[in-house]
């Protein structure tokens, strides 16, 4: 079985350059972002995730998240459905149950941040991050600056807190991915 996507994952970790641990996650060189409590994201949704890299190809992971007042959950699985990783932030703490390998520069706690600044509220987002790193909403695009630099974009479509499509844009790793609401 081909492994390619594990490449946009790959990247990501790049981004973030730093197992996982205790403490912030770095969304980028020098932007530190600090997990959001779970009860304040949507509750269920499946998702499929389109990365498309800078080489012009494209890998396809399909995610399901739970957020319930105590936990976040995320099973990460192939378009066939069988089962990567699974992730869980409960108490601050995340926890990975991985089924195969994941790429050692790979912080799992990327993806959790993702979602969350994608549809949590601004000023909780805010707290999460480094003074030096601004976090702006206009209309339903949301924009992570740090020294005037664009580290991250999130164009949202549809309806808050579960946005129907949500396009991911990381200049510096050339990487933009489509994530597009399957279920409610």
């Amino acid at each position: 079985m081909k492994w390619f996507w594990l490449a946009p994952l790959f990247a990501l970790g790049l981004l973030g350059c730093r197992p996982p641990a205790n403490g912030p996650l770095f969304l980028g060189r020098g932007v530190p972002f600090t997990l959001r409590a779970p009860a304040d994201g949507p509750v269920f949704s499946t998702q499929s995730v389109r990365f498309m890299m800078p080489d012009g190809s494209e890998e396809l992971l399909v995610t399901s998240v739970e957020n319930t007042s105590e936990r976040m959950s995320i099973v990460a699985s192939t378009p066939m459905g069988q089962t990567l990783f699974t992730i869980q932030l409960q108490q601050g703490a995340v926890t990975v149950d991985k089924r195969i390998p994941l790429p050692q520069m790979f912080d799992p706690r990327l993806l959790p941040a993702l979602i969350q600044l994608a549809n949590w509220p601004l000023e909780d987002l805010r707290k999460g991050l480094d003074p030096g790193t601004t976090l702006e909403e206009t209309g339903e695009l949301r924009e992570l600056r740090r020294k005037g630099r664009t580290v991250l974009t999130l164009r949202r479509e549809g309806q808050a807190p579960n946005f129907k499509t949500v396009t991911l844009d990381l200049p510096a790793a050339s990487i933009r991915a489509i994530i597009t609401t399957l279920e409610d």
